[in-house]
């Protein structure tokens, strides 16, 4: 069994949570591959980027897979999952489902509008440090890709925050209706679940028989 972790929107490998896990996973003797979603080319990150990434590392790997993800990186495990009968398991940690409606809607409508018109926007990406431009193709892109992705069937863990403002926890709950195998896990926390992440390990490495 291989096991990878992708992070989240404006992220990188060297994430937190990312880093966190992949000391418990060598105490535990597995390797935890973090690749880099990015892909050296932010201004340029898609959906069917970050897919892209995760399968060259995947086709280098042989045998079973188990995806863990947090908020997009989550979002583009389901993703994944669906098409790729190799992933046994998943780990999904504050999911991004829904990704084009809910980050658009929470958006100023001028502020949305010039992106379109300009192709471009600034954000901050918190592994650089810094603001850094994206393209609107990253809309486009997601508009190609199920909101609510996996219908397949498999073992999987949720994991939300309670106070979770970017993706509401009913998002991880509407999820179970379609999957009621899944176990899922709500936390008093938010978003980023950096105070939880000792809480988070104990039941991650319990799901998966470490």
């Amino acid at each position: 069994m291989h096991y990878l972790y992708l992070h989240g929107f404006t992220s990188g490998a060297s994430s937190y949570k990312g880093g966190y896990f992949r000391e418990r996973f060598a105490e535990k003797g597995q390797t935890l591959h973090t690749p880099d979603l990015n892909g050296g080319d932010f201004e340029h990150l898609t959906l069917s980027s970050q897919l892209a990434i995760v399968e060259a590392l995947a086709d280098s790997l042989d045998g079973d897979l188990t995806l863990l993800g947090s908020s997009m990186g989550a979002y583009v495990a389901a993703l994944f999952a669906e098409h790729h009968p190799r992933v046994r398991q998943l780990v999904l940690i504050a999911p991004a489902f829904q990704f084009t409606t809910r980050y658009l809607k929470q958006m100023d409508p001028a502020v949305l509008e010039n992106w379109r018109k300009s192709g471009f926007i600034k954000i901050f990406h918190h592994a650089y440090g810094e603001n850094r431009r994206l393209h609107y193709g990253i809309v486009e892109d997601a508009a190609r890709h199920d909101a609510n992705p996996l219908a397949r069937q498999l073992p999987a863990l949720l994991i939300h925050g309670l106070h979770d403002e970017p993706v509401p926890y009913r998002y991880s709950i509407d999820y179970l209706a379609d999957h009621p195998g899944t176990r899922l896990l709500l936390l008093s926390s938010d978003h980023q679940m950096a105070d939880q992440v000792e809480v988070i390990w104990q039941y991650v490495a319990h799901f998966l028989g470490l």
